[in-house]
């Protein structure tokens, strides 16, 4: 029988700490909390070890920043997400650059941080037992399909590609690419939120909501916002060189490339899968 991941939640907030293991409990996890930054080095030291931390930035005494710091000295396996409110979303990214797996915004829906802690611990899994990866091509594996958005579309494109898959099928971002299927960049979907959002400061806007109302979406071209992305595989390359840049670059897909076009995108999910039957 699988084990469950071992989560340690860490917020000064204590109700929404306890709400918050309470839920994940339910959902087959094993969470515990910590209210402060020293609680949470402590756990860390003698709590029997974790498979994913889930750590508040603005907390009194040591904050999240700091704890993360600390944490990767004992820890330094162990998946650290962020979550951060608005005022704070550079302590978040200086987080990543400290080495957390990735960041979350406040108030953080709980289907996204269910889905990014199972990523988070598939990657440290990756991490901690390199020698059971495969010695196998990208190409030899199935592909995931290219989400596809042309430069020149509004932001309302790419907001439609995404909301088109549901549960596994959902997509977090889609591509940019030129009419020979070069890439040109990446949108994800807290681009577009971030975008709705700057346009709406007097709202609370989510996911779910912008995906109803793609009016808030102001009236810009993916060229004005997306980000480059350098980051992709050929399709020569081997499994485990493809894996060790996604963790590098905390990506759950990654593009495929075969002479300078884009082919599909290779799953982090698909590795583990691919793991599974070669050691069966």
């Amino acid at each position: 029988m699988q084990e469950k991941i071992r989560v340690l939640l860490v917020d000064d907030e204590e109700p929404f700490a306890n709400n918050l293991a309470r839920i994940l409990n339910t959902r087959g996890f094993e969470a515990v909390t910590a209210y402060d930054g020293y609680q949470a080095v402590d756990a860390v030291k003698y709590g029997g070890g974790f498979d994913v931390v889930v750590l508040d930035v603005k907390m009194p005494g040591m904050d999240g920043v700091e704890t993360l710091g600390e944490i990767k000295k004992r820890a330094p396996d162990t998946a650290v997400i962020i979550l951060t409110g608005h005022a704070t979303l550079e302590s978040g990214t200086m987080a990543m650059r400290k080495g957390a797996y990735d960041y979350l915004m406040k108030p953080c829906d709980i289907e996204d941080l269910v889905e990014k802690i199972k990523e988070a611990h598939e990657a440290g899994m990756i991490r901690r037992h390199p020698v059971l990866w495969p010695r196998k091509l990208v190409r030899e594996i199935p592909l995931g399909a290219l989400a596809r958005v042309h430069p020149g579309e509004t932001l309302a494109a790419a907001l439609e590609v995404m909301r088109r898959g549901t549960g596994e099928a959902s997509l977090e971002e889609v591509h940019v690419v030129d009419g020979e299927d070069r890439l040109q960049g990446i949108i994800t979907r807290r681009d577009l939120l971030n975008e709705a959002r700057r346009d709406h400061p007097e709202k609370t806007l989510t996911w779910d909501v912008l995906v109803r109302n793609p009016g808030l979406l102001p009236q810009k071209t993916l060229a004005q916002i997306h980000r480059p992305q350098v980051v992709s595989t050929p399709a020569n390359a081997y499994l485990t060189d493809a894996a060790h840049q996604m963790i590098q670059h905390n990506l759950r897909r990654m593009p495929v490339v075969r002479a300078g076009k884009m082919i599909g995108v290779i799953k982090l999910e698909d590795v583990f899968q691919y793991m599974d039957q070669e050691m069966e």
